[in-house]
C-alpha cells in the first residue's frame, strides 16, 4: 500500500489525467476518503510520482480532481515528504503553481505535511509567499506525536470504508 492509489482512482484517471491515463504512477494526488470534518482528504507523495517535475500536468491533474469533486465545504491535503531527495526540489514552481491552485479552488480546511525535514520546510517558506494569508494558518506539519494527528485519527468520522487507508498513512510519520 505504498502509493495509496485504489483501483477507482486508476479507472477515474482516464476521465481527468490524460497523461495518468497512460501511467498511473506519473503524477501522486489521489482521494483517499471523505470526512465530516475535513471534507475530502487528498494523499500526495512526491517520491512515488514518475513524473514528479511535470508542473503543468501535475497541476492540470490536481485542477481535474478537484473540479470533478467540486468541494462545496472544505477540503483537506495530506503531501508526504518521505523520500523526497534533492531532485525533487527543482519542484519549487510546481510548489508556487499548486499554493496558486489552492487560493483560486479555496475552501481548504488542512494542507497536512508529513515527513519534513529542515530543507522542506525553508522550501515552503518560499511557496507560502504566493499563498493567501488565510491559508497559511491551514499549513500544519504533523510530527509522530502530534495532538492533531491523533484527533483526526480518533475523532473525524469517515463517511466511506477507507479509515485504514488514512490510518496507515498518518502512522509512517516519521518523525
Amino acid at each position: 500500500m505504498t502509493h495509496h492509489i485504489q483501483m477507482k482512482d486508476i479507472l477515474l484517471m482516464h476521465k481527468l489525467c490524460d497523461i495518468c491515463k497512460e501511467d498511473f504512477t506519473a503524477h501522486s494526488f489521489n482521494l483517499i476518503c471523505n470526512t465530516l470534518e475535513g471534507g475530502p482528504i487528498f494523499y500526495t507523495k512526491i517520491s512515488n510520482a514518475s513524473k514528479y517535475d511535470d508542473t503543468n500536468g501535475i497541476v492540470k491533474h490536481c485542477t481535474n480532481y478537484l473540479n470533478y469533486i467540486n468541494p462545496q465545504y472544505k477540503w483537506c491535503w495530506i503531501i508526504d515528504f518521505e523520500d523526497f531527495g534533492l531532485k525533487h526540489t527543482l519542484g519549487v514552481n510546481t510548489g508556487i503553481q499548486l499554493s496558486k491552485l489552492i487560493n483560486k479552488i479555496g475552501k481548504l480546511k488542512y494542507l497536512f505535511l508529513i515527513n519534513t525535514n529542515s530543507f522542506v520546510e525553508q522550501m515552503l517558506k518560499m511557496i507560502k509567499i504566493t499563498l493567501n494569508k488565510e491559508y497559511h494558518k491551514c499549513i500544519v506539519i504533523l510530527r509522530k506525536n502530534d495532538k492533531l494527528k491523533n484527533d483526526v485519527l480518533n475523532d473525524w468520522k469517515v463517511l466511506d470504508d477507507n479509515k485504514q487507508i488514512i490510518h496507515t498513512i498518518f502512522n509512517s510519520i516519521i518523525n
